[in-house]
């Protein structure tokens, strides 16, 4: 079996992670698994397997016809083709049909707005009922591919994130106060992300510790971002919360903190609560997202159903007060939980019934 992973750039963020590590699993279970990135490699690149095959389009323009045959030709020398997101799904499905390309092509959706926008995104309802095999990352997804988009179940599989633990690495903030409580917050610069709160709740949480705080994410939307730099101001924090934009491993920070954040107020998964989890970091989250449903299972204190800063400011107190405790309690769970096994094998049978149904 001859597997194509498909995605434009591997930039940091969920669904290159999924890429990554799954590639990764595929091959070191002994297949032949390549990547193809439609636009350029991007920093996570480095993290594949240095045997996986990295394939790069180099496309400039969406609507470029010979990038399309280039494309084409490269998915059909491939038994199963599995793209990332949306839009890299679109592009492939209309490169397929405009060469008359006849190779399996899986869509991998990882939508996390899902819970607010079941919208069908231009051209998506056609080329999916055309190319029929939809893998979801969360169970709202995979009942509106059926649903919305109309595939069968059969068709369909759900497939919830894991992650690859990774080993801590050495201490990377050397200018430390031993007294102060030390929060991470790991989300990419968008609206739904919710970084205005996450400010609020810090500000309100110097009343009770000393705070640091280090905010990682990329900047996708430029604006919220310059908002956000506002807040931090108005609210007195810009001296307590540091900002990265560029940290392509976050589980080796992981160590060097009290507790994690999550306040995104919608997600698919997300994957940074199974990364606080591998890592052992205790965390507080919105609830929301496959991820939350099945980790709050184990861990119901770990997340809130509100934005009510006074809550979230008792919660991260009785936490860290019991830190500890939740540590000795994760032990273990990870493992239970996100087993790369389950998944390999989840993921193997459904590229063997794509490859008996054809294309």
């Amino acid at each position: 079996m001859k597997i194509l992973q498909v995605i434009d750039r591997l930039n940091v963020g969920g669904a290159e992670r999924v890429l990554v590590d799954l590639t990764n699993i595929l091959f070191e279970k002994g297949h032949t698994v390549d990547v193809l990135t439609l636009v350029s490699p991007g920093p996570l690149a480095g993290q594949l397997n240095s045997a996986v095959r990295l394939i790069n389009l180099g496309r400039r323009r969406r609507l470029s016809w010979k990038k399309l045959r280039e494309a084409n030709n490269i998915c059909r020398n491939y038994d199963v083709v599995h793209a990332h997101l949306r839009y890299n799904f679109r592009y492939l499905a209309l490169a397929k049909l405009l060469n008359g390309g006849r190779y399996p092509l899986i869509l991998h959706d990882h939508y996390g707005d899902i819970e607010n926008d079941e919208g069908i995104p231009l051209a998506i309802r056609f080329f999916a009922r055309r190319n029929r095999w939809f893998i979801g990352v969360s169970a709202t997804l995979t009942t509106w591919a059926v649903k919305k988009l109309g595939l069968a179940q059969a068709s369909v599989l759900l497939l919830p994130n894991i992650v690859v633990k990774r080993g801590a690495s050495i201490q990377v903030c050397s200018a430390r106060e031993d007294s102060a409580i030390h929060i991470l917050h790991v989300s990419n610069f968008r609206e739904a992300k919710h970084h205005i709160f996450a400010i609020r709740l810090i500000a309100a949480l110097r009343r009770h510790f000393n705070v640091r705080a280090l905010f990682v994410g990329q900047i996708v939307d430029s604006e919220y971002f310059r908002r956000i730099n506002e807040l931090m101001e108005s609210n007195g924090v810009h001296d307590v919360i540091a900002v990265v934009h560029e940290c392509h491993d976050v589980q080796s920070l992981m160590k060097d903190f009290h507790i994690g954040l999550h306040t995104a107020y919608q997600e698919s998964g997300p994957l940074i609560l199974i990364e606080y989890l591998a890592q052992k970091l205790p965390f507080l989250a919105y609830k929301t997202g496959e991820v939350s449903l099945q980790i709050s299972s184990k861990f119901p204190e770990f997340f809130l159903t509100d934005f009510e800063v006074e809550s979230w400011v008792r919660r991260i107190i009785d936490l860290v007060g019991k830190r500890s405790e939740c540590v000795e309690r994760m032990s273990g769970v990870f493992e239970r939980m996100y087993s790369t096994d389950d998944y390999y094998e989840k993921c193997i049978e459904f590229y063997q019934r794509v490859l008996d149904y054809g294309s």
